[in-house]
């Protein structure tokens, strides 16, 4: 029983970790909140970018893709960033699904350029796969995407 115990928690360890690995990164944001415009700015309703991520063994990541601004006008990028992630899990929700929390910020040139800073959880779903969670806050000097805070969800694979 203990060799069971011990080879499934050597299982569970050795594959909740995405070091030192290069995935693909598929995102989908929604906008919770943006600042009213009185009809002089296009809206921005939701982001979608397709990237891909590599990790390394320090919990850092940078990711780089495509980008699509989904609003009242289609618009499409480039967009790079990166995160940190917490060395440990932060927690479990369900035995052997760690979660790490991370911080991060990226780019976006679209029309304008757009920064933003990010904070979230990575959810390890599978040995392969992970899912993110996050608040992004973004910044430009284009009134359109300046001060949007979106939401998004993420799969790595």
């Amino acid at each position: 029983m203990k060799s069971l115990l011990l080879a499934a928690l050597v299982l569970v360890s050795a594959h909740a970790s995405a070091e030192g690995q290069i995935a693909s990164l598929v995102n989908f944001e929604s906008t919770a909140a943006r600042p009213d415009s009185n009809g002089e700015d296009d809206n921005v309703t939701s982001i979608a970018y397709a990237a891909m991520e590599y990790t390394l063994p320090e919990n850092i990541s940078f990711y780089g893709g495509f980008s699509f601004v989904i609003g009242e006008t289609f618009e499409s990028g480039v967009t790079v960033g990166s995160r940190f992630y917490s060395a440990t899990p932060a927690f479990q929700v369900f035995p052997g699904i760690p979660m790490w929390s991370f911080i991060g910020g990226g780019v976006s040139f679209w029309e304008d350029t757009v920064y933003y800073p990010e904070a979230g959880f990575r959810i390890a779903t599978s040995d392969s796969s992970r899912l993110d969670v996050y608040v992004k806050i973004l910044n430009s000097s284009n009134e359109t995407y300046d001060k949007h805070i979106m939401i998004g969800a993420g799969l790595t694979f």
